[in-house]
């Protein structure tokens, strides 16, 4: 074991070169994942690196990840990096801010609206939300994946977790989450932008858009003329110390979920169609089981389980272009990782997915292989595969998140015939505020269904 009680050396961990000011700010930018491998290789599971006006400490490899899983629940906390951000949008109970019994209260009411089976009633919704915009091109366009497939993923999440499609509002939620993440969670833009007007005038369109949505959910009971749905789930409920919710817990509970997948899931699955278009073999497996599964109409849910292919290449896609590839906490206490004694209150990124491209675990790692995840392939121990963090912040919406790639990649080369722009492109790892192909990465239609 690494971790423990007992005293350890003052010395500091090892320093990963950077540039005077900015640190490591450029490498951080510009494909994360693939420079923390290269320092954990270099210096060690434990390294300090400078990303913006923050300082990190580094843990990495299995033994962080089992840390992580375990110990790290009491010793660490989220708070530090989202605290700024939930009281910018008015409550103290955003699930990320939480430790220990609050955390597991708020997870409780979370956990129904966000679970795969929210999916069940609307799959129709959802493939309605691809064919209307596969219904706009035309043959021979080019289109912009991410900004494209962020449209489509809040239309999507709007209406599984609160019946609403954020429409003209899009721009704005976007906005509105990246100022707040560049400035509260990574740090690497001044308080200053908060009091913008772009930004004012987005937070009260967003506020517009809050108060429709609690107004909608209360005049139109669940089950007559609409599913049940997350904001149900949060309106019957009340805050950990008993207490009603606050307009800024209900203001987070209603614009919150339009934030889940904008920049994670919208990446993954622009990640998953440049992984499936720039490796033709992998294509010819899925797509038969494309088909198959829109032979009699819409799928099921539970089709996708027999799509072996297409979850293997989703699988693959989270093992490497993981959207979540560090887990930023801050030390609660001072505890000893490695040899190295971290005080409290030291800002610590947790390499999670390090592991995904280490030879012991992943053989040939920067290969794109269905066969890791096919036949008689072996599953990879527990705490290596990790696109979702471990530990009691785990992503919630893991499975919700993991059918609804499929569903929408589905849908999307069900619906359309697409190419790379240019047949070698390759897809650089954008940072801003997390990893994404960038807004220069581009498709084009070479046919659309009838």
């Amino acid at each position: 074991m690494t971790t423990g009680s007992a005293p350890a050396p003052s010395t500091l961990p090892p320093k990963a070169p950077g540039l005077p000011v900015i640190g490591n700010s450029l490498s951080m930018l510009n494909d994360p994942l693939a420079y923390l491998v290269q320092q954990y290789r270099e210096l060690g599971p434990i390294f300090r690196v400078k990303m913006g006006f923050q300082n990190y400490w580094v843990l990495a490899g299995p033994e962080a990840n089992r840390f992580l899983s375990t110990e790290a629940n009491e010793k660490c906390s989220s708070e530090g990096l989202f605290g700024g951000f939930a009281q910018a949008l008015g409550s103290d109970v955003m699930l990320t801010v939480l430790d220990g019994d609050a955390h597991a209260h708020m997870r409780r009411i979370n956990r129904p609206g966000f679970a795969r089976s929210a999916l069940t009633p609307r799959v129709a919704d959802t493939v309605a939300v691809v064919r209307e915009t596969a219904a706009s091109w035309e043959e021979g366009q080019t289109f912009p994946v991410l900004h494209t497939v962020r449209r489509l993923v809040a239309d999507q999440i709007g209406l599984l977790t609160t019946g609403f499609k954020p429409g003209d509002d899009f721009d704005d939620i976007l906005f509105y989450l990246n100022t707040l993440m560049n400035v509260h969670a990574l740090k690497v833009m001044p308080k200053a932008m908060l009091w913008r007007p772009r930004f004012r005038r987005a937070e009260a369109r967003l506020q517009v858009l809050s108060d429709q949505i609690l107004a909608y959910h209360r005049e139109v009971p669940a089950g007559e003329g609409r599913p049940r749905d997350y904001v149900d789930d949060f309106l019957e409920n009340v805050r950990p110390d008993g207490q009603p919710f606050t307009p800024g817990d209900l203001f987070n509970a209603t614009i919150g979920p339009f934030f889940a997948g904008m920049d994670t899931l919208a990446s993954t699955i622009s990640f998953y169609l440049y992984a499936l278009l720039r490796h033709r073999d992998a294509l010819e497996r899925v797509q038969p089981e494309i088909d198959a599964l829109f032979a009699n109409g819409l799928p099921s849910v539970n089709d996708f389980r027999k799509a072996e292919a297409l979850h293997a290449a989703a699988l693959e896609t989270l093992r490497v272009y993981p959207v979540t590839p560090f887990t930023p906490r801050t030390a609660k206490v001072d505890f000893e990782f490695a040899g190295f004694q971290i005080p409290a209150g030291t800002e610590i990124m947790f390499g999670n997915t390090i592991t995904h491209y280490m030879e012991e675990y992943f053989p040939e790692p920067e290969r794109f292989s269905l066969d890791r995840w096919l036949g008689d392939a072996p599953s990879p121990a527990p705490g290596i595969f990790t696109p979702f963090s471990l530990g009691a912040h785990t992503c919630l919406g893991a499975g919700l998140a993991e059918a609804l790639m499929m569903l929408t990649v589905a849908s999307l080369l069900h619906e359309a015939k697409l190419e790379l722009e240019t047949p070698d492109y390759e897809a650089p790892i954008k940072t801003m505020p997390l990893p994404n192909p960038g807004k220069d990465f581009r498709l084009r239609v070479v046919s659309v269904r009838p």
